[in-house]
C-alpha cells in the first residue's frame, strides 16, 4: 500500500497544540540518533538511507533541510506545512531500491519504495515514541489528558502525513501494542545494512560535526533504546559511555526542568521569518 496526500485532511496542529509544545523543548532534540536508529532498524528504511541519504557526506545540509521541514511541519500554518509535506514527498518520489541482502522475512532483491505506507508508519511511529520519551523524562510526565491529546494529534498529523488509517493505531494502548510487536519482530534490526547505518549514525565521523555532541546523542541514545533493538543490531555502549549515558539522564531528569526554556516562540519566529524564502528556488527555475 502506498501513501498518497490526501488535500481534504485537515492541518491538525493549533496554536495551543500539545505536540508543538513537546517539540519546542530543546531537549527533544537530543533524541534525534535515538529516532534514527530505530528508523534504519527496519531493512527497507536501512536500504533507503544507506543507498539515498547524503549524511555521510553532507551532514551539516542533510540535517538543516531535515530540521527545516520539520520546523515548517509543525510549526508552520495549514500553507506553509502542506508546503513542507509535498516537498518530503518530492524527495521519497526519487528513493526506490531493492534489499542488497536478506534481512528478516525479506528476501534479496526485495523491492522498496519511500511511499510504502507501512515504512511511513514506522517512521511516524519511532517519533511519536521518541518524542514521548524526551518530554516525560527530562520535562514532566504527561497528565492523562494530555497524553490522549498528544497521540490524537499524532495521529491526525500521520492522516496528514498521507498515511492510511486503516495503517495507524486507533488509540494509545493500540500503539503501545503495535510498538511492542515491532519490537518483538525479529526482522527489525536483524539486516546487515542496518546494523551498519545505525553504528554510522551513532559513532558519526565528519570534520564538520563535533565528537562531543556526536558522543552526546550517542549516549542518550543507548540509554533510551529498546534493550530488543540494541541486541538485534549488536550496539553497547562503551564502560565510559555508559557511565556518561547514565550521569546525564539523571541529571537531565531533575536538572533540565530548572532550566529557562524559549518555549514555541523561537521555532514560531523562524518559520515566520522562513517563510518569504520558501520555494524562492523553485520559483527561480520556473521563471
Amino acid at each position: 500500500m502506498l501513501a498518497t496526500l490526501d488535500p481534504g485532511a485537515p492541518f491538525p496542529l493549533g496554536r495551543d497544540s500539545i505536540v508543538r509544545r513537546v517539540a519546542a523543548e530543546p531537549v527533544t532534540a537530543l533524541l534525534v540518533q535515538r529516532a534514527l536508529v530505530m528508523e534504519v532498524a527496519h531493512p527497507m528504511v536501512g536500504a533507503g538511507v544507506h543507498h539515498h541519504s547524503g549524511f555521510r557526506a553532507h551532514p551539516i545540509r542533510r540535517a538543516w533541510v531535515t530540521a527545516d521541514a520539520a520546523l515548517r511541519l509543525v510549526f508552520g500554518d495549514d500553507e506553509v506545512a502542506r508546503g513542507a509535506v509535498r516537498q518530503i514527498y518530492g524527495v521519497h518520489d526519487h528513493i526506490n531500491g531493492a534489499l542488497p541482502d536478506a534481512a528478516g522475512r525479506w528476501e534479496k532483491g526485495a523491492a522498496y519504495t519511500a511511499h510504502d505506507a507501512s515504512l511511513l508508519t514506522w517512521v511516524w511511529a519511532t517519533l511519536v515514541d521518541t518524542a514521548e520519551t524526551a518530554y516525560t523524562r527530562w520535562v514532566r510526565p504527561f497528565t492523562a489528558g494530555e497524553a490522549e491529546a498528544f497521540y490524537d494529534e499524532m495521529k491526525a498529523m500521520a492522516r496528514f502525513l498521507g498515511i492510511p488509517d486503516a495503517l495507524v493505531p486507533v488509540d494509545r494502548p493500540a500503539f503501545s501494542r503495535y510498538m511492542d510487536d515491532m519490537l518483538d519482530d525479529a526482522s527489525l534490526g536483524s539486516g546487515a545494512v542496518s546494523r551498519e547505518v545505525a553504528r554510522q549514525i551513532l559513532w558519526y565521523r565528519h570534520w564538520t560535526v563535533l565528537p562531543p555532541v556526536v558522543r552526546l546523542e550517542r549516549v542518550l541514545a543507548l540509554a533510551t533504546l529498546d534493550p530488543r533493538l540494541l541486541d538485534r543490531l549488536g550496539l553497547r555502549p562503551s564502560p565510559d559511555d555508559a557511565r556518561l549515558g547514565e550521569r546525564l539522564d539523571r541529571w537531565l531528569a531533575t536538572g533540565y526542568r530548572r532550566l529557562p526554556r524559549p518555549g514555541a516562540s523561537v521555532p514560531r519566529l523562524y518559520v515566520l521569518l522562513r517563510r518569504p524564502s520558501i520555494g524562492v528556488a523553485r520559483r527561480l527555475r520556473a521563471s
